[in-house]
């Protein structure tokens, strides 16, 4: 039996523990989380005894080695000094993404579990999603030819932004990550993946454009509960109704502070930045943000990132000598057209179905939080070949580019050149 940890159980920390209630050999033993809540849901919901819920990561850590791997799925700024007394301490880690907030200390993270010879896997969970998948197959089999260029969009929903870039905790990227990184390191990681090539440079434009005081509309207060009824009536980002609209759906994201409390209260009180107003907030997160790549055999690769769409979903388009595919991730549905030839549709979520008992497709990231668990309970234990495993090694060069991509976006959109 496989025993794990979890350090920080937020949204993504309760999606594992989720996860390993169906695994026969593997069980969640400890949790560190400081919010009360979240703490008695490990003790309530998945078992986790009460002296195994410690209050911060702190505590955990001076137990020493009670368990087989720990999750560490806290903020950015925490990753690399908690993943570095993790090590020490014997464990192997499931990181999650971005693995730090620097370049540099990716490569200490890198550095002290090749010397000390433990495991570290990123959670880059796109490359896991059936739907990414059978992209990459088709490229790999040369369906579509050579690949001369890839375009992303990821459209991360007008009131996910606002919850956690704009009220949230990525909201200050001095003190997070750049909104490149925190929000698309999964994307760029796709993109790395799928081209299999050395990214040679990278350019970007972008900032900060509408969540500013001067896009604030007339009667708006500090605090949604100071502006005027009339002012919350025809603003989308009303936390009166945005939140709890969401919550009672499902899909709320970005913290776990908001499930299981009171939000009216919470808005009322004035206890929580989701009840501040997106145009008074001290943020500083990108809003809108494009990145172009450039390849060593001259093809290239272009990713979009912004806050204004209804709903959080990725598109993908390739771009081959031979063919092409192009498809949504929530639709699951790929159009494949080869030059001359055929056209099709290939519907992942009928395949996965058929090729597994019960549907994992629901499970985050159209399946890929499944497999992601699933290969990291393989790599601490029989360490089996993967073709879509992001170890600490292998994640070095997508985090590169996306911090090469803001100190472009700095510059203006100066070419960047990259020398891994």
């Amino acid at each position: 039996m496989i025993k794990l940890a979890i350090v920080g159980f937020g949204s993504r920390g309760q999606n594992f523990a989720r996860l390993l209630v169906g695994e026969k050999d593997a069980e969640l033993i400890a949790v560190a989380e400081p919010v009360d809540v979240s703490r008695k849901v490990a003790e309530e919901k998945y078992g986790v005894k009460k002296e195994m819920c410690f209050k911060n990561a702190d505590e955990f850590f001076a137990r020493g080695k009670i368990c087989d791997a720990v999750f560490i799925c806290t903020q950015d700024a925490q990753h690399c000094e908690m993943a570095l007394t993790a090590l020490n301490l014997g464990y192997d880690i499931c990181l999650e993404k971005p693995a730090a907030v620097s370049i540099a200390e990716c490569e200490k993270i890198r550095e002290e579990a090749n010397r000390l010879g433990k495991k570290v896997m990123l959670t880059h969970v796109l490359r896991y999603a059936p739907f990414y998948g059978y992209i990459k197959k088709l490229i790999s089999e040369k369906t579509l030819g050579d690949i001369v260029d890839m375009d992303l969009t990821e459209n991360v929903a007008y009131w996910h932004f606002a919850l956690s870039y704009v009220r949230g905790p990525w909201r200050d990227m001095e003190k997070s990550t750049p909104t490149i990184i925190a929000k698309c390191c999964h994307d760029l990681d796709i993109i790395r993946w799928l081209m299999d090539k050395k990214c040679t440079g990278v350019s970007s434009y972008g900032g900060l454009y509408y969540f500013k005081p001067e896009h604030a509309p007339e009667g708006s207060a500090p605090y949604c509960v100071d502006c005027s009824e009339k002012t919350r009536e025809n603003c989308p980002y009303n936390a009166y109704k945005v939140y709890p609209e969401r919550i009672k759906m499902g899909v709320v994201g970005g913290t776990a502070r908001l499930k299981g409390c009171d939000v009216f209260k919470v808005i009322d009180e004035k206890q929580d930045l989701i009840s501040r107003c997106v145009f008074h907030c001290d943020n500083d997160a990108v809003d809108n943000q494009v990145v172009n790549l450039k390849f060593a055999d001259g093809s290239t690769a272009h990713l979009t990132m912004d806050a204004f769409s209804e709903d959080c979903h990725r598109t993908i388009y390739v771009h081959g000598t031979k063919g092409e595919v192009f498809g949504d991730v929530e639709d699951a549905k790929l159009y494949v057209n080869i030059f001359g030839k055929t056209r099709e549709v290939i519907d992942v979520n009928e395949l996965e179905r058929k090729k597994a008992e019960g549907t994992t497709l629901n499970d985050g990231h159209g399946g890929g939080d499944y497999y992601l668990l699933k290969d990291f309970l393989d790599y601490i234990t029989k360490c089996s070949p993967s073709l879509t495993r992001t170890t600490i090694d292998d994640s070095i060069s997508s985090h590169v580019i996306g911090f090469k991509a803001e100190e472009s976006r700095l510059a203006g959109g100066k070419n960047i050149e990259i020398n891994e």
